[in-house]
């Protein structure tokens, strides 16, 4: 790069001005004929690390396929240039981006070359960068095992702190008179004062001795740090309590804050905070109140001091927690009660310390790693304390409506909870390097980049894998100084952002409802909210009307995912069932008719009722009813539901629950919820404020129906375009990386069993064609214009992620989206919708959650008629509250979202039913109402009465 160029000229210039006046004219053209030669090797170097930089710039701006074009292109060029180190990095970077994709595989595949090496080129730092990296992807996987022996294989030493001193003392002498960096200041100014140019010489070789001795002292310290938080997680987790503390323990001595040279530097801080805070985690594992409450107080104080907000909240929370459980062993009552108010008081204190956490900034990443609890331990936490001390105070009338105490400790825990699902998003969307760019000026976004960029850069050079280490201009103390002045630069560039963007400010920077808020701006006289949230030991209900509020203890998460997970089992034909349950079958996926959307399912429409299966699934959807709707149901009534679920209870459709055990013979007679109540979903119940306040008022009136895309080259349909191949297999392979990712996951199928194209891993599954959708499209079509509603279809080549991303679309009333889809609640960021996979002339087909929060849409209703192939192997509901949230925040108040995979034929009679009530039915029938009609004239007309086919499709946001 040009600065390595610079540096180098530099070094030569102060060497021959240490030349004797007689021997330059000799031994100079000799050193100018080696400089002319490393100037070459530098050159041929330059594209390699101007690639690599690159593809570093662009993942860090989301940019990951183009990413993966520079960083392949870096690697093989330092390959062929045999620069190991140079190709170690290329790899390192290469599994961080895979890393981001979820292809943890391929990821740890990257970086154990990585180490390699790097071990090759004898850089024992980055070498055991490597295996920290990998150790930590494996301790988030869970596979604790596999980590320990990672971070086993480091060759790590404890900072000899005899010889910090000894350098550190030698070092002063040698600044004794104006200081080292001050007569380098000189120099470069050309105002040296008597020094000779045998003195220039000795300055140069000082500075960069001093830069690099520091910068190398740092970089052990960290080292050994990580080893020792590393191994102390790992022995945690195992149980192994006198093991973790003996490594936590020697992390803190290594950090002490006398330690000299980088005792005060910013990563220092950062690990003797984080070591002292992991203390406290063993000792309340323990019992040992007193000790931990010691060990928190000191990590929080240390935070403080050093103006880490980053930092506070573990300590914050365990403080909090402590307090709780103390309070639980408390006899005196007074003692317990004091003890419980300041444990809300920590609590409140490190939510707010969250909340004023930068998305994506260097202090978050940071917190993320390195303490063994999550931000979402505090908010389930600091909730379920005041759900209890509002339980505590309410009243045995409760159920007619909470007041004084127990009304303002549920509203604050109500509140919280909100807070949680916006945290919940934004660190989604964090994670996924997704850049929300709608609506916010251009220059704002490029400025704000390029400030996260330099703070990466200087992250990279004081701790992380740097091909320039070796010739660091400024020391560490300088660049600490540079990374504060950007992380306040970033803060104000954030408000400026808000302020000139108030779709983004709501995004970002979300001010949840309050409960008093929700009953008066949210709610109706005939709607009633029932929201929850999912503890480890207890979960909750907030049943809300305009006029009352009760909150409920229900069954803990545990047992509310079993419940939910056997009413799905008995909902989805044993064969048809996902990954959430027992894992797709692949072959069977691949040999499906291409009429079905996804499913075969004539057979089983025209098949004789099975009573037993009708029996087994009445009894399952009975009792997750009972266990998370029963308790409300004086208060709800024959209200419309507002839905914002938790959790499993994401993916159950609550209108078939079944409220009351009797007639099971068919499935017509059974008594579901949706007979007596409309229903309605939302991500939370702030976000139905945040839409109405921003809905668009000129809504157009056109239906705007993409179906029936292209997914392979194979398809007859695909030979009428002019499809340009990819120029090379890395170009092929980032075309298509975002699908794989999700693919891969989805399917369910080791990554060892995929296809691998380039460095790429693609899935085998073949995605079929969904003719019936373009059936479908069709049938709406006509509907529409005999509503005298104009109606565009995209079929084909058309169905494709350009057209969606870059044609106007505000003028339509409804789009309505018939295709394949991914519903990814373990890496939710690949949750989104298959389009035409041919002839993409930009994109990659798959408009993922991220994209979608880019569009800008006009319509008043979103329907996501699409099959979704699997839903991951957790249960935490944030693939389909990210796809919803996404479409809403680009301009569409309603999203209609499928659960589960649905069958072509059944799918097209409930929407053409749907659709003739919602555009020939009146101006005033709304999408919820519409849906609700369709699905019990479904019910009532036998040949699709099972939930299976009629229950699937769920409508998210408004229903006025």
């Amino acid at each position: 790069m040009k600065s390595t160029r610079l540096i180098y000229l530099l070094i030569i210039a102060i060497n021959s001005m240490s030349l004797p006046a007689r021997a330059s004219e000799h031994v100079l053209p000799r050193r100018q004929t080696s400089a002319i030669a490393a100037m070459l090797t530098l050159q041929q170097t330059d594209a390699a690390r101007d690639a690599l930089e690159r593809g570093r710039q662009l993942l860090r701006r989301g940019n990951a396929e183009q990413a993966l074009v520079a960083l392949e292109g870096a690697r093989k060029d330092f390959a062929k240039e045999g620069n190991a180190k140079g190709e170690a990095t290329a790899n390192d970077a290469l599994g961080d981006l895979y890393n981001l994709q979820g292809q943890y595989k391929v990821a740890l595949d990257y970086y154990h070359q990585a180490n390699k090496l790097f071990r090759a080129s004898d850089d024992a730092y980055n070498a055991d960068l490597m295996l920290a990296k990998i150790g930590d992807m494996y301790y988030r996987r869970g596979e604790i095992n596999e980590a320990s022996a990672a971070y086993s294989q480091m060759n790590v030493q404890k900072p000899d702190t005899n010889a910090l001193n000894a350098y550190n003392a030698a070092k002063s002498k040698v600044n004794h008179a104006k200081g080292l960096f001050g007569r380098v200041r000189d120099l470069a100014t050309a105002t040296p004062s008597t020094s000779t140019a045998s003195n220039a010489a000795s300055v140069g070789t000082d500075a960069a001795s001093e830069v690099k001795g520091k910068r190398d002292l740092y970089r052990r310290f960290i080292i050994y740090a990580i080893y020792e938080l590393g191994m102390g997680r790992m022995a945690y987790f195992a149980g192994a309590d006198t093991d973790a503390r003996e490594h936590f323990e020697n992390a803190l001595a290594a950090a002490g804050g006398n330690l000299p040279v980088i005792g005060n530097l910013g990563q220092t801080r950062r690990f003797r905070i984080a070591a002292r805070t992991s203390l406290g985690d063993i000792a309340l594992r323990a019992g040992r109140f007193t000790e931990a409450l010691k060990f928190y107080t000191d990590a929080s104080e240390g935070a403080e001091r050093d103006n880490r907000i980053d930092l506070i909240w573990p300590a914050k929370r365990g403080i909090g927690k402590t307090l709780w459980l103390q309070a639980a062993q408390e006899k005196d009552a007074a003692r317990a009660a004091k003890n419980r108010e300041a444990a809300l008081i920590a609590y409140r204190d490190a939510i707010k310390t969250i909340e004023a956490l930068r998305a994506g900034s260097i202090s978050a990443d940071e917190s993320r790693s390195t303490f063994l609890a999550t931000t979402k331990d505090v908010y389930d936490e600091a909730s379920s304390a005041l759900a209890e001390m509002a339980l505590m105070n309410a009243s045995p009338t409760a159920n007619a409506g909470l007041q004084g105490a127990a009304l303002d400790y549920t509203a604050e825990a109500f509140r919280i909870v909100e807070q949680s699902r916006a945290r919940s998003l934004l660190d989604m969307l964090g994670e996924a390097a997704t850049n929300i760019t709608e609506g916010v000026p251009a220059e704002l976004l490029e400025r704000r980049q390029a400030n996260l960029d330099r703070q990466q850069q200087i992250a990279q050079e004081l701790t992380g894998v740097n091909l320039a280490s070796d010739t660091a201009a400024q020391s560490n103390e300088a660049l600490e100084s540079e990374l504060d002045k950007l992380a306040t630069e970033y803060d104000r560039l954030e408000n400026e952002i808000r302020a000139a963007s108030p779709r983004y400010a709501a995004l970002t920077q979300p001010q949840p409802v309050t409960l008093a808020e929700a009953q008066q701006s949210v709610l109706d006289d005939q709607t009633a909210l029932v929201e929850y949230s999912l503890g480890a030991k207890n979960s909750y209900l907030w049943a809300v009307t305009r006029n009352s509020v009760v909150l409920y203890r229900i069954p803990a998460r545990n047992e509310v995912e079993r419940l939910a997970l056997e009413m799905r089992a008995q909902t989805i034909p044993a064969k048809l069932r996902t990954t959430a349950l027992t894992g797709i079958d692949m072959a069977a996926i691949s040999q499906l008719p291409q009429a079905q959307r996804g499913l075969s399912l004539a057979a089983m429409a025209t098949a004789p009722v099975d009573s037993a299966a009708v029996a087994r699934f009445a009894a399952a959807a009975n009792a997750l009813y009972k266990a998370v709707v029963e308790p409300a149901s004086s208060l709800i009534g024959d209200k419309r539901l507002l839905v914002v679920a938790d959790g499993a209870l994401n993916y159950v459709p609550f209108e078939a629950f079944v409220t009351k055990l009797g007639d099971a013979s068919d499935y017509v007679s059974l008594s579901y919820l949706i007979k007596t109540n409309e229903i309605v979903y939302a991500p939370s119940a702030s976000v139905i404020a945040v839409i109405r306040g921003a809905t668009n008022k000129n809504i157009g009136r056109g239906v705007l129906l993409v179906a029936d895309p292209i997914f392979s080259e194979n398809d007859p349909r695909a030979r009428v375009h002019n499809n340009t191949k990819a120029q090379d297999e890395t170009n092929e392979a980032a075309r298509g990386l975002g699908l794989a990712s999700a693919l891969t996951d989805i399917a369910s199928a080791s990554e060892d069993q995929a296809k691998t194209t380039g460095s790429m891993t693609a899935p085998t599954l073949q995605l079929a064609r969904l003719s019936g959708t373009r059936a479908e499209a069709e049938t709406v079509a006509q509907l529409a214009r005999k509503a005298d509603v104009p109606a565009d279809m995209w079929l084909d080549l058309d169905a494709n992620e350009a057209n969606i991303e870059t044609r106007d679309i505000r003028k339509y009333r409804i789009v309505h989206i018939a295709t394949h889809g991914v519903l990814d609640s373990e890496r939710p960021q690949f949750t989104g919708l298959i389009l035409s996979l041919v002839g993409n002339k930009t994109g990659d087909g798959f408009l993922r959650t991220g994209e979608v929060f880019n569009l800008r849409l006009g319509a008043p209703l979103v329907m996501l008629s699409a099959c979704e192939t699997g839903l991951g192997r957790e249960k935490r509901g944030e693939g389909i509250i990210g796809l919803t949230r996404a479409f809403m925040y680009a301009g569409a108040p309603t999203v209609g979202v499928s659960l589960w995979s649905v069958a072509d034929r059944s799918t097209a009679e409930l929407m053409t039913d749907f659709y003739q009530r919602l555009l020939v039915g009146g101006q005033n029938t709304s999408p919820t109402s519409a849906m609700r009609s369709a699905q019990l004239a479904m019910i009532a007309g036998k040949r699709y009465s099972a939930p299976f086919y009629w229950a699937p499709f769920v409508l998210v946001g408004e229903w006025k």
